[in-house]
């Protein structure tokens, strides 16, 4: 615990109508309560509400979720100045496909003159020395760094996160959260969006074609993220928490789903499996920062794109010019052998009315003849 902590501001813009209620608690830990403001036709579904990548703890009364959080997890953005220290975080509520995402921002403000925060550290530790993490877009076979940082709508983002120890103990890489978002400072980002979250859950492989890819060495993951419909055409950034474990530990878990078995797979042992049943709806899991490292980075920026309206209408057009080529050389060929066919009759007709038939029209049998005379 720390003492002597005082709290600036803990209110967001929803709280004077009791829609949002933030209690930034002693200093490490945050409680959230919050209804989202939904149409009367809506039912609450808690599996839609995520504080920046953690589901709500539990619920409240139906139409309210409660998160409770450590400052140091979800996804907070700190920032630290010579009078404050400010945690920023967004809750988000995806109502339905075709109805647009519910966003309320998150913040808890101290004052640094009278409490230092205790933070965990990212990159360093006592024993291992300094610990480094890294992300980087690759290209298709993760042999180099990507060669282009454009993707078309539904194409393979290769995405490889590491870790490197000074030590000889071998450390295991996770990938505890990801979140896409339109600005290298989420707090500031005018849309964002989960793609690993629940505590190492790759939703993306839910709706898409994104998957993990077996590991080659415990220190490092590969992911092919799809391309999906999300700020097209702008700068794109990826916040993602990584955090390093023991090789022995089985603390934390990297879970995606499977399209074809339609269930959720454990990616270092797929005989475990049942671990990763929660992605559907709440992990919960041991709140252990003693043994483990974590870093958060941001990648980016890279844009996704869809296919241009010039690109598809010079595609339509092109389609139908050579669907026209086609259909008029059939047309050249059937009129052709029709034209043949016609000429080839008309001489045959004349041959018989011309040569044959009117050639002997004198012609008369030889028993004719003999009965004449």
């Amino acid at each position: 615990m720390i003492s002597g902590w005082l709290l600036l501001m803990f209110v967001a813009t929803a709280m004077a109508n009791n829609d949002l209620t933030v209690d930034c608690g002693s200093g490490n830990s945050v409680t959230v309560r919050w209804r989202p403001r939904l149409d009367s036709s809506q039912k609450l579904d808690p599996s839609r509400g995520l504080l920046g990548n953690c589901p709500p703890s539990f619920t409240m009364s139906d139409d309210m979720l409660i998160f409770y959080a450590l400052l140091r997890d979800c996804g907070f953005l700190k920032q630290v100045t010579a009078d404050s220290v400010t945690y920023s975080n967004m809750l988000i509520y995806d109502r339905q496909p075709e109805l647009p995402f519910i966003f309320q921002r998150v913040q808890c403000v101290y004052d640094s003159a009278v409490s230092k925060m205790t933070t965990f550290s990212a990159v360093e530790d006592e024993k291992e020395g300094l610990v480094t993490f890294s992300m980087e877009l690759m290209n298709s076979d993760f042999s180099a760094p990507a060669p282009s940082m454009r993707f078309q709508l539904g194409s393979i983002i290769p995405i490889r996160a590491t870790v490197e120890s000074p030590s000889h103990r071998q450390l295991k890489i996770y990938m505890e959260s990801c979140v896409a978002a339109t600005d290298a400072n989420i707090s500031r980002a005018a849309q964002v969006h989960p793609i690993i979250a629940n505590v190492g859950c790759l939703m993306e492989s839910k709706s898409g074609n994104s998957s993990f890819l077996p590991r080659r060495h415990p220190a490092e993951m590969r992911l092919h993220l799809q391309a999906f419909k999300f700020a097209l055409g702008q700068n794109i950034f990826l916040h993602c928490d990584l955090e390093a474990w023991d090789v022995q530990s089985m603390d934390r878990k990297m879970c995606h789903y499977r399209q074809q078995q339609r269930r959720w797979e454990l990616l270092d042992d797929p005989s475990q499996s049942y671990v990763c049943s929660c992605c559907e709806f709440s992990c919960f899991w041991r709140m252990n920062c003693t043994k483990g490292l974590s870093a958060r980075k941001v990648l980016g920026p890279f844009v996704m794109e869809g296919e241009s309206r010039s690109d598809t209408s010079l595609d339509t057009q092109s389609s139908a010019e050579g669907g026209l080529t086609v259909a008029l050389l059939w047309l050249l060929v059937v009129s052709v052998t029709a034209a043949l066919v016609t000429i080839m009759g008309v001489l045959a007709v004349s041959y018989y009315l011309c040569f044959w038939r009117g050639g002997r029209l004198g012609y008369r049998p030889i028993r004719d003849l003999l009965t004449k005379y």
